[in-house]
C-alpha cells in the first residue's frame, strides 16, 4: 500500500502497528465523533445513511431505460428519441463532473457535512418530482441532471463521513459501504418483486419507480438531521490561512499515485456504462426476462459479501492485483453479454445469471479498492476533498464518457424501439465495450505502480 502522509497522525495507522503510536488522552466519543466502531451508535447511523441513499437511487435509476423504452418512438408518452437511453444516463456523470469536488471542498473547509446532506436530498426529491411531470425529452434530462447534481455529492459526502468517524476505516468502511449496496438490492426487490406481487402488475417501465425514489430522497433528508455533528476539518480562523485553501488541493493533486487512481477511475468508469444503461432493457426486450430489476438485484447481493472480504483479500494481495482482477471480470462479463445477442448461444439464460452473479466481484475489487486507496494517498484534512475528486472522475468524467459512447453505439446498432432490434445489433453494441475494458486492463498492467503491502 502507499505511504500515509506525514501529517496525518490518523493515517499512519494504516502502516504502522498500533503499538508503536503514541496514545492521546482519551475523549469522549460524544464529543469528538471520531474513532467509532461499527457496533457504535455512530456507526450504526453511518449504515443507515448509506442504505437509504442506495435505496433511493436503485430505486429508479435501474429500470430508467425500460421507461425511456416504453415511452420512444411512437410509444407511451412518445418523447425520446432512438439513443436516448444512451444519452439519459450521462446527466449523472454530468452533474458529477463538478458538484461532487465543490461540495466536497464546503465541507472540508466551510460548513458540517449531515447540513450539506439534507440540502442535496431534498433537492435530489425536487428533481424526480420534476422528471415525473416531463413532457418533453429536454426537461426530462434536465430534471435527471439535477437529481444527479444533488444526488452524486451527497454519497461522496457520505463515504467521506464514514471514513471520517471510523476508527479503522480500511477494515470497517467496507461493511459500511455493504450497507448501501443492501440499499440497492431491497429497492431492486421491492420494485421488481414485491410492488408486482401487491398490484398484480409490473412497474418497471412506468414513474411510479420515480415516485417511490422520491419519498426515499425525502426520508433520507429527514434521517441526515440526526447524523454526527461532522464539522470542516480544514476550518482555520480568519488571517491563519482560513478560506479558499487553494495551495492544499495542488498539493493533493502533486501525488502521481493519486493522480493516476484519478485517471483509473475514468477510464475503468467509461465501459460499464453500457451495463448500466442498457442492461434492463436489454433483458426485457431481447431476453424476455420477467422480474428483472429484483434478479437484477442479485448481483449487489453478491457485492455486499464481496465488501465484507474485501479487508481480508487486501491483507493478502495489492490494490494494484484487485483492481486487475476486476478490470478481468468486467471484460468477460460484457463478452458474455455480447455472445448472448444469439439466441442459439448454448445455456443462454445459465451465462446471463452468471453475468448478473458476479457483477458484485467486478465492482467491489475496482470501485471500492480505489475509494480506500484514494483515502489512504489523502489523509484526513483533504478527506472530503478526495472523495469529491474521485466522485468527479468514477461518477463524472468516466461515467459521462461511457454514457455518451453508449448512446452513440445505441443511436447505430439499435432502434429506438429496442423489441424491433437485432440480435446483430447487440452483440456489436455489447462488444465495443468489451474491447474498451481490455484495453483498460492493459493500461493498469502495464502503469499502475505496485502499492507497498501493509
Amino acid at each position: 500500500m502507499s505511504t500515509a502522509p506525514d501529517d496525518d497522525p490518523e493515517s499512519l495507522l494504516t502502516v504502522v502497528p498500533p503499538e508503536q503510536i503514541p496514545v492521546p488522552a482519551p475523549v469522549p466519543e460524544e464529543v469528538t465523533h471520531v474513532g467509532v466502531t461499527l457496533r457504535s451508535k455512530i456507526g450504526v447511523k453511518l449504515a443507515i445513511v448509506m442504505f437509504l441513499h442506495h435505496f433511493s437511487v436503485g430505486a429508479w435509476i435501474v429500470t430508467l431505460s425500460s421507461y425511456v423504452n416504453a415511452n420512444a418512438g411512437d410509444a407511451g408518452l412518445a418523447i425520446f428519441a432512438a439513443g436516448f437511453v444512451g444519452k439519459v444516463y450521462s446527466a449523472g456523470p454530468l452533474g458529477g463532473m463538478i458538484s461532487p469536488f465543490i461540495t466536497g471542498f464546503l465541507a472540508d473547509h466551510y460548513f458540517s457535512t449531515e447540513r450539506l446532506m439534507v440540502l442535496l436530498n431534498i433537492g435530489a426529491a425536487t428533481a424526480l418530482y420534476g422528471a415525473i411531470n416531463a413532457d418533453s425529452q429536454s426537461t426530462f434530462y434536465l430534471a435527471a441532471l439535477a437529481y444527479h447534481v444533488c444526488f452524486i455529492p451527497s454519497f461522496a459526502l457520505a463515504t467521506s463521513m464514514a471514513l471520517h468517524h471510523l476508527k479503522q476505516p480500511e477494515r470497517d468502511f467496507p461493511a459500511i459501504r455493504a450497507c448501501s449496496t443492501s440499499g440497492w438490492v431491497t429497492a431492486g426487490f421491492f420494485v421488481g418483486w414485491f410492488w408486482p406481487w401487491m398490484t398484480g402488475s409490473s412497474i418497471e417501465a412506468t414513474a411510479t419507480p420515480m415516485k417511490i425514489a422520491m419519498v426515499g430522497q425525502l426520508v433520507t433528508a429527514a434521517f441526515c438531521l440526526v447524523l454526527p455533528h461532522t464539522p470542516p476539518t480544514n476550518r482555520q480562523p480568519a488571517g491563519q490561512g482560513g478560506g479558499f485553501s487553494l495551495a492544499a488541493t495542488v498539493d493533493l493533486l502533486k501525488n502521481p499515485r493519486f493522480l493516476f487512481l484519478l485517471a483509473l477511475a475514468v477510464l475503468a468508469h467509461a465501459p460499464p456504462q453500457f451495463y448500466y444503461s442498457y442492461l434492463n432493457v436489454y433483458l426485457n426486450t431481447w431476453i424476455d426476462m420477467t422480474d428483472t430489476a429484483a434478479k437484477m438485484a442479485l448481483g449487489q447481493v453478491v457485492e455486499v459479501c464481496c465488501m465484507i472480504f474485501l479487508p481480508a483479500l487486501l491483507l493478502r494481495i495489492s490494490v494494484k492485483t484487485s483492481i486487475l482482477i476486476g478490470l478481468a471480470i468486467w471484460t468477460l462479463r460484457l463478452c458474455i453479454l455480447s455472445a448472448s445477442a444469439s439466441p442459439e448461444m448454448w445455456g443462454r439464460t445459465g451465462w446471463i445469471y452468471f453475468v448478473i452473479l458476479i457483477h458484485g466481484f467486478a465492482f467491489t475489487l475496482v470501485s471500492i479498492s480505489l475509494q480506500l486507496d484514494v483515502d489512504r494517498c489523502a489523509g484526513r484534512k483533504r478527506r472530503a476533498t478526495a472523495q469529491g475528486l474521485l466522485a468527479m472522475s468514477m461518477s463524472g468524467f468516466g461515467s459521462f464518457i461511457g454514457a455518451e459512447i453508449s448512446g452513440e453505439a445505441g443511436a447505430r446498432w439499435l432502434p429506438a424501439e429496442l423489441e424491433q432490434a437485432t440480435a446483430g445489433g447487440w452483440h456489436s453494441f455489447w462488444l465495443l465495450p468489451a474491447v474498451l475494458m481490455g484495453g483498460v486492463f492493459f493500461i493498469t498492467a502495464l502503469f499502475l505502480p505496485q502499492d507497498k503491502k501493509q
